[in-house]
């Protein structure tokens, strides 16, 4: 006949078992892992006892009001959210301490375990199990360990133990360590003598290993990064990070460069209430591949807010030789650099005005034009209240001091442009005429000190008409759109001014309804010109959502262009290429781009190009892409991701050049992902900026669910590469 005997302790105990090894959690999504079966340790506790109440069951007890109580079968203790349950076990007044064995389930808050033995003192918060199974609460860690000992109620010590988040049954990878220390106040851990296996195969000894119990930052080693190129050999980086408050911190980062030497590199990052910013520098001591010493490269940033509507931002970016990118560089957008920006830039505005400051130069590279500085503009923008007839008015005022140019005339300039515009407007048609001013004074810094002073008015009017109508049964709207803009400009020569930051919009769609076909103020273009276009769009009138789109649009020239750039011949003909669009989903998987330009006159597609991308639910993806300029370039791309099975998936990007029969860039990678690691691998060739010489490189990323990546951003180039893969 079992025996249930009940007695109740009160004491003030919290016992903290847990652990947590966490480096970083991974930013990404993970496949759900099969959840692991824990022990259950829940019991079943009157509801009227205190939590601070230690609760005994038993199926046979031996209570003793001093000394050791002793209990067999079924036995359940309980106190303050935790639980234990053991075949026998034995609590001993006064002390509070409590020992089981035989099949023993312990739970807390944070931690779950199965073990052979135990002993526990409530009072003291310590103790210690033996040959223990644990699983995390707060994460999905598990593992083993001989020795589990409470030193104090913050500190637990973990000896000869295992740690992996893998489920039970699947472990793909474990850390190993001989011990391991979990400071819970601080919340991080300790490790040392590690190893880490994949698939039970060491790959990495680890003598000292720090790492977070959560996801707070903390100082302390970060994964290890791996590549190689055929410039600089293997590069492996150890970084360190510096936990130094919680609004800043310091990431260094020693990289061994197989070929050229070791490079070092730090990043500094803070965040106020009013300032965000970063500081970054890389210093290569000794090329040994090339004459260069003390090859550097910084970056630094900075956004200050000064109030509600003010901010201040400054910028600079700068290397030590025009060669570093393409020696240092790791993609083809990096060696394909030719200047570095430095800017300083004051914001400020109120309710109907604007003005803002900036200070900007360039460090040009080999090959780069060099840009003027402009050290200040200044821009003053005002957009007095809307009157209740309808009239926008708006203003605009810049100065600018341009210098620093050792090739072209330098100079200041002030602008001044006025607009006015008033728009009609009817639920199926509108009409908005404009009519801007624009006046511009030039003081050159040459021998005379010439002074040049230009003044045109510019006049156009916008129509358009609007109609719809309901199709597929009134699933969705179709309209369309015919479009209208005439826009007028009368010729003034300006030979005589200088270009400092003026060059010629290319033909887009949106260039049809520009009033000036220049960019910047030191050209306004003579202008006696209509468009007109034509849209159509189909849309969901549930949401609004626009499902497909094409436009079709052409300039029809009145007179001949005669404003130019430098060295460039007064535009010809009377009418420019038409600009066609479309774009929308071909179905709920597949969506389409595409823009082209046609020569009426010679019957032949001048330009153009088109993108296809594919993106279903099974994360199947294609990307194919084409791209013309005739008498230019041609070049194709494709783009995919596709899962082999559950678990591997093959990707690959490619860039070819047509026109000379070249590849620009290859990209094939391969990533393996369970629910509790994943690891990629790509191979890349592209070609530098000499057109001649190509460069292969290395990626491998490991990132372990839990403890973070170890790799050289694998992920990161395969996301630039493939347009929808994550």
């Amino acid at each position: 006949m079992r025996t249930r005997l009940q007695q109740h302790f009160i004491h003030c105990v919290l016992i903290s078992l847990s652990c947590s090894p966490l480096v970083v959690f991974a930013q990404t999504e993970w496949m759900t892992c099969p959840a692991t079966e824990a022990p259950l340790t829940e019991v079943q506790r009157p509801s009227s006892l205190p939590p601070q109440a230690v609760y005994i069951e038993a199926d046979t007890a031996l209570f003793r009001a001093q000394g050791v109580s002793t209990m067999t079968g079924n036995v359940q203790i309980s106190q303050a959210g935790k639980a234990l349950r053991a075949d026998t076990a034995s609590y001993e007044q006064p002390a509070g301490i409590v020992s089981g064995s035989g099949n023993v389930n312990f739970n807390s808050d944070k931690m779950r375990a199965q073990s052979s033995e135990l002993h526990y003192n409530l009072l003291q918060d310590t103790g210690e199990m033996q040959n223990a199974e644990y699983q995390l609460n707060q994460a999905d860690g598990r593992g083993f360990s001989k020795h589990v000992v409470q030193e104090t109620p913050d500190l637990t010590r973990l000896e000869n133990s295992t740690y992996t988040t893998c489920p039970a049954g699947s472990q793909d990878w474990t850390l190993n360590a001989s011990s391991i220390k979990l400071d819970h106040k601080q919340e991080q851990g300790t490790a040392r003598n590690a190893t880490l296996k994949i698939r039970n195969v060491p790959v990495l000894y680890l003598p000292y290993f720090s790492f977070p119990l959560t996801d707070a930052r903390k100082s302390g080693f970060l994964w290890p990064s791996i590549g190689t190129n055929e410039r600089s050999g293997l590069q492996l980086s150890t970084p360190y990070y510096f936990n130094l408050a919680p609004n800043y911190d310091l990431t260094l980062t020693p990289t061994l460069l197989g070929r050229r030497g070791l490079q070092l590199g730090g990043e500094f990052r803070y965040l106020t209430e009013k300032r965000k910013g970063s500081m970054s520098y890389v210093l290569l001591p000794n090329d040994r591949t090339s004459d260069k010493s003390n090859r550097y490269y910084f970056k630094v940033q900075n956004d200050t807010r000064l109030g509600e509507l003010s901010s201040l931002s400054w910028q600079a970016e700068g290397v030590s030789d025009d060669q570093y990118f393409v020696d240092l560089g790791n993609s083809l957008e990096a060696t394909s650099v030719v200047n570095l920006e430095r800017r300083l830039e004051y914001r400020t505005a109120g309710e109907n005005w604007s003005f803002s400051g900036l200070m900007q130069n360039y460090q040009v590279l080999d090959g780069g034009v060099a840009p003027h500085a402009r050290l200040p503009q200044l821009l003053l923008r005002y957009r007095p209240p809307q009157k209740g007839n309808g009239l926008n008015l708006s203003a605009e005022t810049e100065f600018t001091n341009f210098s620093r140019s050792n090739t072209e005339t330098n100079g200041t300039r002030l602008d001044f442009t006025t607009r006015a515009s008033k728009k009609f407007s009817t639920n199926a048609a509108y009409i908005k005429p404009s009519l801007t001013l624009h006046h511009t004074e030039y003081k050159l810094d040459d021998a005379a000190g010439t002074r040049i002073t230009r003044t045109l008015p510019t006049a156009s009017l916008d129509t358009g008409l609007f109609f719809e109508r309901n199709i597929k049964d009134g699933r969705y709207v179709q309209t369309l759109e015919p479009r209208l803009f005439y826009t007028y400009t009368p010729y003034r020569d300006q030979s005589n001014i200088p270009v400092f930051d003026s060059s010629e919009r290319s033909l887009n769609y949106d260039r049809l309804f520009a009033e000036n076909r220049f960019t910047g103020k030191d050209r306004i273009g003579d202008a006696n010109r209509l468009s007109a276009s034509l849209t159509s769009r189909v849309q969901s009138p549930e949401d609004g959502r626009e499902l497909f789109r094409a436009s079709i649009g052409q300039m029809y020239y009145f007179d001949d262009r005669k404003v130019t750039l430098p060295g460039e011949s007064p535009s010809l003909g009377d009418r420019s290429e038409i600009v066609m669009e479309a774009a929308g989903e071909i179905n709920p998987r597949t969506r389409l781009s595409s823009t082209a330009y046609w020569d009426s006159d010679t019957k032949t597609f001048n330009a153009g190009e088109a993108h296809i991308h594919y993106k279903d639910d099974k994360q199947r993806i294609l990307n194919v892409g084409y791209a013309q300029r005739k008498n230019d370039f041609k070049s194709a791309s494709l783009s995919f991701s596709v899962p082999v099975n559950p678990r591997w998936k093959a990707i690959g990007a490619w860039e070819h050049d047509l026109q000379n029969n070249r590849d620009l860039e290859t990209v094939i990678g391969a990533e393996y992902e369970s629910c509790c690691w994943k690891t990629r691998v790509a191979s890349r060739n592209y070609l530098l900026p000499d057109n001649t010489t190509r460069d292969n490189a290395v990626f491998v990323e490991l990132e372990l669910k839990g403890l973070g990546n170890f790799g050289s951003g694998t992920r990161d180039l395969l996301q630039d590469r493939v347009y929808g893969y994550e």
